[in-house]
């Protein structure tokens, strides 16, 4: 089991280990979808499309993009843009967490996103607090690289 924390617009993956000999540290990948019920005050929470891609470079920085895409309760609400490091305005973030691979074996786990202020942002990639609402995805996979 690899855990992985992702922050877009200020991003960080908290995984140890060094930069590899391509100049790029831990990295993670995936695409998830799941439909939560009762969750956060509603009815119905469908993630419908989440992917991400983000790899840590040699001096700390980040790279990468995210396209979120949920409806809650009938209304839409979609997100994207790039993992950076660092930025401005607001910061978004989540856990992910690869189970690894195979059809018998437990499925990966995710968490919605997380909207908020740049200090916001910041407090939780220098905390990195345990996963508040992790769900165990419908479909797709998760995968950390180099954790």
């Amino acid at each position: 089991m690899k855990h992985i924390v992702l922050l877009t617009a200020l991003a960080v993956l908290a995984a140890a280990g060094t930069a590899g000999a391509d100049g790029s540290g831990p990295s993670a990948t995936g695409g998830s979808h799941l439909v939560a019920h009762d969750v956060f005050g509603l009815q119905t929470l469908e993630l419908q499309d989440f992917d991400f891609i983000a790899t840590t470079k040699a001096d700390g920085s980040a790279d990468g993009w995210f396209t979120y895409r949920d409806v809650e309760d009938g209304t839409p609400f979609s997100a994207d843009g790039p993992v950076t490091c660092p930025v401005e305005g607001l910061g978004a973030w989540w856990h992910v967490t690869d189970n690894g691979a195979g059809a018998n074996g437990p499925p990966d786990v995710t968490t919605f996103l997380g909207i908020g202020s740049l200090a916001a942002t910041q407090a939780f990639c220098a905390n990195h607090p345990a996963y508040r609402f992790p769900f165990a995805i419908d479909g797709g996979n998760i995968q950390v690289h180099g954790a």
